[in-house]
């Protein structure tokens, strides 16, 4: 993956992925946490890591799943690969916007 110095329409940088697929970042880490964690493990992991519980939302595509609001561009970038290394996350990934072409 290779970004731009050209900035999407929210200012956020723009990224493009092997096969030139332009990608933006605008706001948000996609987070999975420990299936067997329960309330407690989870606010304690959220506090821990300094997260607001107002930023959080939790989702129902897995079970511990969470989206964490960002500003848009590399803040989103910066605390999903900060999470990623901590114990008990099994997927830590910005929220990308990706570009598609109708064919």
């Amino acid at each position: 993956m290779r970004s731009d110095s050209q900035a999407d329409s929210d200012g956020s940088p723009v990224f493009y992925d092997d096969s030139g697929r332009r990608m933006t970042l605008p706001g948000g880490v996609l987070l999975v946490l420990d299936p067997e964690w329960d309330q407690g493990q989870i606010k304690g992991f959220f506090a821990a890591n300094g997260i607001a519980l107002s930023r959080v939302e939790e989702e129902d595509w897995a079970t511990n799943a969470y989206f964490i609001a960002t500003a848009p561009g590399l803040p989103s970038l910066l605390l999903a690969n900060e999470l990623a290394d901590e114990e008990g996350v099994l997927i830590s990934s910005p929220n990308w916007r990706s570009q598609v072409v109708v064919r």
